[in-house]
């Protein structure tokens, strides 16, 4: 079934392909096209030593002269995370009318603030931890198959999404699933958008799902799974500041966690530093807050900058599993 579904998509890019080198002589554009890598090498002076093709992103999708009211994207992904192998990610057709959306199709369930902010533009190597683990697909690939509402008030101060998703994420397919994901998310904007606040909320009734981020990998969960996220974010051209609590229920076991991420920039420079926290149903893993302390110089812009991480948590007031990463990041 993911063979053929996968067959299906690379067609569809041929056919937009073609369809944009036959309207190549008018001066309208009906798609886009972009792309970027980044090359990664991480050393923890004890038994990591090694370099990395974090991401390489290449998405289409269609401009404002292909339709007034439709529009779509297709999105795919090469990483050394995932053995190498092109995951597709967003595939979704879109239709705009006022100030309404609907997305429909292979998406991201609309929950959290980092979540939605391009990992190109997070000025740390990776989005916060607890943000990967407590997103309602955060250990079943983020991308789900469903239809989801987005409104934006004339005044752009609110925002608010809603969405019915099939509930088992992109990992597998289930022609017989009985289970069901509903999602919602609202954020206000103040002070001509510098700052933002807002929630989100999810419910699933999960159907034989291993959400390994969260619970015990002996445990396959049926049931009940609520979870609920707060964030607020200000924001200039200089600086950044934002944090969000997450919190996740399914009947007898819980998870939740925070994290604060601040960022300053001056000329071609950025400074940043993180604390995060994420605690979940598992022994074997560590709780222990881990810090970031970044700098990253823009040589242009997002386009082509170079990172530098350093992470380590704190146990006792001591320092511990110590690492860093330097990142450089190429648009294309």
């Amino acid at each position: 079934m993911k063979r053929i579904f996968h067959l299906f998509i690379a067609q569809c890019l041929i056919l937009i392909f073609i369809s944009q080198s036959t309207f190549s002589q008018d001066t309208k554009q009906f798609m886009t096209f972009n792309g970027y890598t980044q090359l990664r090498f991480t050393e923890n002076f004890n038994d990591i030593n090694s370099f990395s093709l974090r991401r390489l992103k290449f998405w289409v999708k269609s401009s404002p002269d292909f339709s007034k009211h439709w529009a779509y994207k297709i999105k795919t992904t090469l990483s050394s995370n995932k053995d190498e192998k092109f995951v597709l990610q967003d595939v979704k057709i879109i239709y705009k009318t006022g100030n309404f959306k609907i997305n429909i199709g292979q998406i991201v369930p609309e929950f959290s603030l980092q979540r939605f902010q391009p990992d190109y533009r997070i000025p740390l190597t990776e989005r916060a931890p607890v943000v990967n683990a407590l997103i309602p697909n955060g250990s079943l690939g983020d991308w789900d198959i469903g239809v989801e509402t987005y409104y934006n008030s004339k005044n752009k101060m609110l925002e608010t999404w809603a969405g019915v998703f099939n509930g088992y994420g992109i990992k597998e397919y289930k022609f017989k699933n009985s289970g069901l994901l509903l999602t919602h998310k609202t954020a206000i904007h103040f002070f001509n958008n510098h700052f933002q606040t807002g929630y989100s909320i999810m419910y699933r009734k999960a159907d034989n799902l291993e959400i390994s981020k969260l619970l015990p990998a002996s445990i396959i969960y049926s049931g009940d799974d609520f979870r609920y996220n707060l964030f607020a974010q200000y924001q200039t051209k200089k600086i950044n500041v934002q944090a969000e609590y997450f919190y996740a229920k399914l009947e007898n076991y819980k998870a939740k966690g925070y994290y604060v991420l601040s960022s300053i920039n001056f000329n071609k420079s950025q400074a940043v530093v993180s604390y995060n926290k994420y605690e979940d149903t598992i022994d074997t893993t560590c709780d222990d807050p881990i810090i970031h302390l970044g700098y990253n110089y823009l040589i242009n812009k997002n386009k082509l900058k170079m990172m530098l991480d350093n992470s380590f948590q704190l146990s006792d007031g001591n320092v511990k599993n110590y690492s860093v990463s330097i990142q450089l990041q190429i648009f294309f």
